[in-house]
Formats: C-alpha cells, structure tokens, sequence
C-alpha cells in the first residue's frame, strides 16, 4: 500500500508464508481469548482455560482488567505524554479495544505496529487491525526473543518514526519468558532503540497477592507445555531499567489510574502494571 493507507502489509521476498497453526495444544492467547469471551478459541485452549478457572474463578475479571489496563495506558500516553505512535508487542487475538482502536479515538492519525508470534494472530490481523484512514497499522510477525529483529523490520521502519516518542506496550506478555532467557535485557534492547520522551507499558502477573493460587495455575500451564513466570513487584520494576516511573508508579493493575470510584480491592486482579517515560 501507498503511505498513508490504514494498513500496511511486509512481504521481503514475495515467497514467505503464514506457519501452520497448531490446535492441539493451548496457546496463551486463544486461552486470553476465550477469558475474554472471544470466538478465536480451541478445546485445548478452552480446556487449560477452565482448569486455570477452577484455581481462580475470577480469571475472566482478570483478563477484563487488564484490557482495561492496556485502553487507560494508551489514553494517558495521548493526552499527558503527546504520544501519537506505538509499538504493541504480545498484542494478541484482535478484540474489543485493541490499541489502534484506542489511540485513533484520540487522534485519528495515530500509528501503530502489532508484533506476535502467534499464526492465529497473523492469520485475523489483517482482517480486523484495520486503522482509520489518517492513520496507519502494521503487523510483524516476529518474536519478542529477538528484539534486533523487531526493530530491523522494514514495517516498522514504513509505519513508525523512531526518531520521535514511541509508545512500547508490553502487556501480559513478559510473563512467558522464563529467567533463563533475561528477558530483561531484552527489553532492555528495545528501550535503548526508542528516543527520548517514549514510554514504556508493562502488565505482568504476579504471586505477590495469592501466591499459592498463582503458584497452581504456573504449574498448570507449564503442565499444559505453556510457559507462565509470575514476577514480584521488584523483578516487574526491574523491567523499566532507568526510565522515570509515571505516577503511581508500578502498582496493581486496577489500582493504576483508575476511571471513576477507586477500587475496593485492588489487588483482586493477579497483576503489576506500571508505565515509564524515557528521560532526556
């Protein structure tokens, strides 16, 4: 497409082709799907879905939440940050309130680049991350394990200008990186590429608040073979290296600018959630 159309679409060679989708075994995505009462769901997915359920009935609030999370992160980063651009990494299954849908409502003209490694991602991105016409959507499929290769794609370099803020969203994601693969200094690679006044979005499930609840569904995923690392408040602050942390600095994820009456129980929903601006 001609710059400027709402959605932009990156094939280098002219040969490369979606990856089988896998069915047989849960994704972490489709599973969040079907929390959220999606239809892009399977019975694998479903079926860790309901057992995580059973440790924690309120699964479904907490997915709604952390959505919520991710719609008042892009508002706030619009209005009080002057951000116009993102970077969505670990996005997901389109649905209700994807970052486009929420940063076009403010500016029409916003831009923003969707990564997931996910085929079933891939495979409904075209369709619904449609932008509005001012704007401009992209989607790389990539991993957020190899960050250089992020940064490199000529989609984000088509869509986005890295020579202005950015906002970085990485929600309910870093969870599925183990210790072992320092996901830290991966992130850390993606902060230094980003300049000056970008901000960085982080969601991530934590023990801190029912540890042997969290610490049963861990063992169910990875049971399932999906990766899940619950991080305490330190290790999820660890994440944002340098950068200055915007008021109320990391902190449950309801708890974190809340619209309307603050919650009554902040810490019913299993995540830290903090936002930071890159100084200078």
């Amino acid at each position: 497409m001609a710059a400027g159309a709402d959605w932009d679409w990156v094939d280098t060679d002219g040969t490369w082709e979606p990856p089988a989708i896998d069915t047989t075994v849960p994704h972490s995505a489709r599973m969040y799907d079907y929390w959220l009462g999606g239809k892009t769901n399977f019975a694998p997915d479903r079926a860790l879905g309901d057992e995580v359920e059973k440790i924690i009935p309120t699964i479904r609030m907490m997915a709604r939440e952390n959505r919520r999370f991710l719609g008042r992160a892009v508002r706030e980063l619009m209005l009080r940050e002057g951000i116009r651009q993102f970077l969505d990494i670990g996005t997901g299954i389109p649905t209700e309130g994807n970052t486009h849908e929420v940063a076009q409502q403010v500016d029409p003209a916003a831009r923003v680049v969707y990564v997931d490694n996910d085929p079933i991602v891939l495979a409904h991105a075209r369709a619904l991350m449609v932008g509005s016409a001012p704007g401009r959507t992209a989607y790389v499929h990539a991993d957020l394990r190899e960050p250089e290769a992020i940064l490199a794609h000529p989609a984000l370099a088509q869509t986005l200008d890295l020579g202005r803020p950015v906002g970085l969203m990485l929600v309910s994601i870093l969870m599925l990186l183990p210790d072992a693969e320092d996901p830290w200094a991966l992130v850390g690679t993606l902060r230094d590429a980003l300049p000056a006044g970008s901000c960085l979005v982080i969601s991530h499930v934590t023990g801190d608040f029912a540890p042997a609840a969290v610490a049963s569904v861990a063992r169910a995923e990875q049971e399932g073979q999906l990766p899940l690392t619950p991080r305490g408040r330190a290790d999820v602050a660890r994440f944002f290296g340098d950068w200055e942390l915007l008021e109320p600095g990391v902190a449950p994820v309801m708890a974190w600018r809340p619209e309307g009456p603050e919650p009554q129980d902040p810490k019913a929903a299993y995540y830290w959630a903090g936002v930071a601006r890159k100084p200078g």
